[in-house]
Parts: C-alpha cells; structure tokens; sequence
C-alpha cells in the first residue's frame, strides 16, 4: 500500500510534464495507458525486476565461483573486450560468454520455475483442446531440465548455449528474443555488469564444505545465503 501510494503520487506530478531525468515511468506516461496501468505495470517491474536481479546475480555468481573453469574463461573474454577500458553499453553486447552464463544460470536455477501466458490460438495436446485466449501454466522448472531437450541437465555448462538450437529453446520459453520478459531483460544488464566489475579485479573462490539447497517460489533463491571468498588478482 505504501508502494502504491508512492507510485500514485509520482504518477501525478509526472505526467504531461518534462521533470528532467527520464525514468521508466516516463515512458510508461509517453504511451496511451490509463493511470491504473502505469501503476500497476510500474509496480510488477519495482518487484519482480529486482527480486529476479538479485536471484540470477546470487546464483550467476554462485556457478561462476563453483564450475572449473568458466571463471576464467569469462575473465579472458573481459580482458580482450573491455581491456582496462569503461563499461558501455556497446561492450557489454559483446560479451557472448557472458550471456551465455547467464543464460545457463537461468536454466541450471530454474530462475523462474513457472509462468503463464494467454493462448492466442486454439490449440491441442494428444485430445484436448485448448481454446484461444485460456490462461496456460508453463511448468518451467520442469522444461528447463529435460534431459531431451538439455543433455546433462543437471550440469552447469554454459557452453551450450554457442550452439544457435538451445538459444532457441531458450526463446521458445520467453527468457530471450521478442517473448523476453522485460525484467529479465534488466537483469541480464545488471548481472553483466556486477560480473564485469567484479571478475576483472578479484578471483572468486568458493566455500569449502557448502551446499546449495534451492527453495522453489515464485523466483528460485538458495535456502540458505550463498558464501564466497575472494582474492585480488595481480
């Protein structure tokens, strides 16, 4: 409520208006929605755009810190695009294997263990019909470990997503191409630059003896806080 309340009153000083900075709300404000839309579009991203941040940069951190082997790799792939230089926006497209862990942290966490999404045309599995516009559950905790579908499902690679087959199954479950949801969109931005900042100055090295139990909610997260020391590189 008190969210809310906040976000109503900077609905109202906001809109028609040039306050300076441009926000998110500012171009919510820019395109023909209702005030009960902007605040309630404006309140799914504030929650669930940092509640899923925090999760994949948790457990992004977590597989780099844990996976032989990828830690450097990604520190390679740093150095010869960022050098010693900024982090821009440019860059940061450039980092494939960075996105590629992250794509694999969304996959190895079940990040988002279910969704749903509105049917737009009738459609059958075996004999039932499902008519258009029904609500569909997606079981993506499930999908995203199918070992059909993902060979050694349980294993954190983030290798296969070089192949173009697994981006695409990636796509097809809405966490990248047209179908991305926005707030992943912004965590995937966030995560690369925490990874940036964090991978060009510091070996990440993991605790000895943890173990990484999950709790499954509307976002994964680990049971217990995740541990990890670190060592200045030279």
């Amino acid at each position: 409520m008190e969210m809310e309340a906040v976000l109503k009153k900077a609905i109202k000083e906001r809109r028609g208006k040039n306050p300076g900075r441009h926000v998110f709300m500012d171009s919510l404000l820019q395109g023909n929605l209702s005030d009960k839309q902007v605040l309630e579009d404006s309140m799914i991203f504030s929650l669930a755009g940092c509640v899923i941040t925090a999760h994949l940069c948790t457990w992004a951190i977590y597989f780099v810190t844990t996976t032989e082997g990828v830690q450097e790799k990604l520190y390679k792939e740093m150095s010869h695009v960022l050098g010693k230089g900024s982090i821009t926006i440019e860059k940061l497209e450039q980092l494939s294997y960075c996105r590629q862990i992250l794509c694999e942290t969304v996959r190895t966490a079940r990040l988002t263990p279910i969704s749903a999404r509105l049917q737009e045309l009738e459609g059958r599995v075996d004999q039932h019909v499902i008519p258009k516009e029904t609500l569909v559950l997606y079981a993506l905790g499930v999908v995203l470990q199918d070992s059909t579908t993902w060979p050694s499902s349980y294993r954190f690679n983030p290798d296969r997503f070089e192949e173009e087959s697994a981006k695409q199954n990636l796509t097809l479950l809405g966490f990248s191409g047209s179908q991305e949801c926005p707030e992943l969109r912004f965590a995937y931005m966030v995560a690369t630059v925490l990874l940036c900042v964090l991978v060009r100055k510091l070996h990440l090295l993991p605790v000895e003896g943890q173990v990484m139990e999950t709790k499954y909610e509307l976002v994964t997260s680990p049971k217990e806080e995740a541990w990890i020391t670190v060592s200045k590189r030279n």
